[in-house]
Formats: C-alpha cells, structure tokens, sequence
C-alpha cells in the first residue's frame, strides 16, 4: 500500500483536472447560448419595432377610413341638396308653363 496521503493528494489533483476540464466545457458551451441571447435580443427589438410600425400604419388607415366617412356624409348632403334644387326646379318650370299656357289661352280668347 502506498502512502495515503499521496493518493489523496493525487485525487485532489485529479478531482481539479476535472473541475477545469467542466469549466472549459462550461465555457464553451457559453459563448452560443450569449449568440443565442444576443440574437433574441436583436429578434424581440426588431419585433417591438414592426409592432410600433403596424400600430402607427393602423392609426394611418383609421384616420383614413375617418376622413372618407367625413367625405361621404359631405357628398351625400350635397348629393340630396342638389336633388331639391332640382325638384324645386322642375316644380316651378311646370307652374311657369301652366302659367304661360293659361295666359296664352286667354289672350286667344277675347
């Protein structure tokens, strides 16, 4: 039997070889999961950013949609304005024809 306490030497030795071989493992395998971090990062900062692009093209097409509610209710009040002025057109020309019709036949009649 050897002497004890240089077998337990040699497994401390042992034991740390080991914990540096971990480490080196550790370290390693570290450095993707940072890239994979980083690219993460870089995916949710560009998400955020589209995501505040869609919302301000959203409000862009809802003030949009406003405007041309806006334009329409403006084209049909002018729409029906224009169908009473032309209603109210009509009528008097039917009762200045009649009119002039009637007075036509009177002075025919003397």
């Amino acid at each position: 039997m050897g002497n004890p306490l240089k077998e337990f030497k040699n497994s401390i030795d042992g034991l740390k070889q080991s914990l540096d071989g971990v480490k080196q493992s550790v370290d390693g395998l570290k450095a993707p999961v940072d890239e994979l971090m980083g690219n993460v990062q870089d995916t949710l900062g560009e998400a955020k950013s589209r995501s505040e692009g869609v919302k301000s093209e959203l409000g862009r097409m809802k003030q949009a949609v406003e405007d041309t509610k806006a334009v329409l209710v403006e084209v049909k009040d002018t729409l029906t304005a224009s169908a009473e002025v032309l209603y109210t057109r009509k009528r008097y020309a039917r009762l200045f024809s009649r009119r002039a019709k009637l007075q036509t036949a009177k002075a025919v009649q003397p």
